[in-house]
């Protein structure tokens, strides 16, 4: 059976109302060792289903972190992810923006952190004192310099800057830096 759209739009209301109210502005992948699962809410089939839009895989756990008021009719969701990837376990933070209860925006991964190749892939994030801005930045190294005997690598930058305000959250800017680094291996 189907729900209605008043049910989808009540069921997310509750979602956000019953999860705290975040005042926390910076998020890093040090932040993953400071999770207790015990404290946080688990996202159930259908309520992960309204935020993504497709059903979550086995093995995955998705956690309710909290939430900010972007205006009066939008707020942000921030989850808290656990997933497998190969045989490793994966923790990320993920941003929703939703709009009047009912409308998903498309999630943004705000942490990160992959050493496992050898090379460096991290996200960190953080928003605007007002939570109209967020700031997400991507660090990674060169994955072709594992396991050569190179003593130096690249360390590539990119911060994209996102106003949380505007109808489809638009890129406010794009910045690259490439820096020659010494390996840490």
């Amino acid at each position: 059976m189907k729900k209605s759209k008043t049910n989808v739009h009540n069921d997310l209301c509750e979602t956000i109302r019953t999860s705290r109210l975040l005042e926390k502005h910076n998020y890093s992948p040090n932040d993953h060792k400071k999770i207790d699962l015990r404290t946080l809410k688990q996202l159930d089939k259908a309520t992960y289903y309204k935020l993504n839009g497709y059903e979550k895989s086995s093995g995955e756990q998705n956690y309710i972190y909290g939430h900010f008021e972007i205006s009066k009719n939008r707020v942000g969701l921030i989850c808290y992810n656990k997933t497998r990837e190969c045989d490793d376990n994966v923790y990320f933070f993920s941003l929703q923006i939703i709009d009047n209860c009912s409308e998903a925006k498309k999630c943004k991964v705000l942490t990160l952190e992959d050493y496992e190749s050898g090379a460096l892939y991290q996200w960190t994030s953080s928003f605007s004192q007002h939570f109209d801005t967020l700031t997400m930045t991507l660090k990674q190294t060169s994955e072709w310099v594992v396991g050569t005997n190179l003593k130096t690598d690249t360390l590539f930058t990119e911060i994209y800057k996102i106003n949380l305000r505007s109808a489809k959250l638009d890129t406010i800017s794009v910045t690259k830096k490439i820096k020659k680094i010494k390996r840490m291996n």
